[in-house]
């Protein structure tokens, strides 16, 4: 008798588990980002699929991917991850109201690992670039380039957020610190689409006479920087950055615009370092709480390396 209910104890307990979604030891990694309304976020998807596949998970069996287009359909999806019993999750956030959302999968005992963005709440690991570092970068090599003299229109837009902040603070402060002989003129962008870039240029080119470099905080505004330089024809702008890495910006560095292109990597493929954590850690190996990947100089020298037919960003 005290055999059988100790045996009804036990499939209770597993019963509970299941309903409750804790997470099981060779269950699934999922894996939750926002749908693609921009190139970069496009290229998360196709990356976490392509790192999935060199470690031999099967979709559906090894992970699972899923996409929305906002925060409630994201927590939606986040429940659902947790009832599949997910052995670990790799969450891209909408924003911090995912938080709540994001905090039941540590409740549920599954693992947790960030990308890109933070919640308020606590996780397992995290990993991102480096949107400060991306910055700094840039206001070196710009500041190098002009010998440190000369004016610069910094590109703004206030509608991403952090990203915006980080990566103009940290051109500024570099500017500031080792090219004061720099002169800084802020713009604003309503966005980081093509067509962003190309009203956000038009204007400032009116606005200003003369500029020696411009610098944009993302690869496909810089298209569109481009695109008004030339239709205004203004010889005086020597240098224009961006901010992330497409193919598309890529391959117009090796192209004869009369300007040093350039971008600074704040890559998707970084997906591929999240989805490695959560693969480790559900192999019981350690991985460091944050990690904070840095960005690399991409110009018309080095551009060839980082082409991939593949690669929808």
């Amino acid at each position: 008798m005290k055999k059988i209910i100790g045996l009804m104890m036990i499939c209770v307990m597993i019963f509970a588990m299941t309903f409750t979604g804790y997470a099981a030891p060779n269950g699934p990694i999922g894996i939750v980002v926002p749908s693609a309304d921009h190139g970069w976020m496009a290229a998360v998807s196709y990356f976490a699929r392509q790192k999935a596949l060199q470690l031999g998970l099967k979709e559906g069996i090894g992970y699972k991917l899923v996409t929305s287009a906002n925060v409630n359909e994201q927590a939606n999806q986040i429940d659902e991850m947790i009832a599949l019993n997910c052995s670990a999750i790799v969450l891209l956030p909408h924003n911090d109201e995912v938080s709540v959302a994001a905090d039941k999968i540590l409740k549920n005992k599954i693992k947790l690992v960030l990308f890109d963005r933070k919640v308020s709440g606590d996780y397992t690991a995290y990993i991102a670039g480096d949107n400060v570092g991306l910055g700094v970068k840039a206001a070196e090599y710009i500041g190098k380039k002009l010998g440190g003299k000369g004016t610069v229109a910094v590109m703004n837009t206030p509608s991403v957020g952090s990203v915006s902040s980080e990566r103009v603070r940290g051109f500024k402060q570099t500017v500031a610190k080792k090219f004061p002989g720099l002169k800084l003129v802020d713009v604003t962008s309503g966005g980081f689409s093509m067509e962003d870039g190309l009203k956000m240029a038009t204007d400032m080119l009116v606005a200003y006479p003369k500029l020696d470099a411009v610098f944009s905080i993302d690869d496909e505004p810089s298209m569109g920087i481009l695109q008004a330089i030339k239709d205004a024809k203004r010889k005086d702008i020597k240098l224009l950055s961006g901010g992330g890495g497409t193919q598309t910006y890529f391959k117009t560095m090796g192209q004869n615009t009369g300007i040093d292109l350039f971008t600074v990597t704040y890559s998707p493929s970084m997906i591929k370092d999240a989805i490695q954590a959560a693969y480790d850690i559900t192999k019981g190996k350690t991985v460091k709480k944050n990690t904070i990947i840095p960005p690399t100089v991409v110009n018309k020298d080095n551009f060839a390396k980082f082409l991939d037919k593949g690669s929808p960003y």
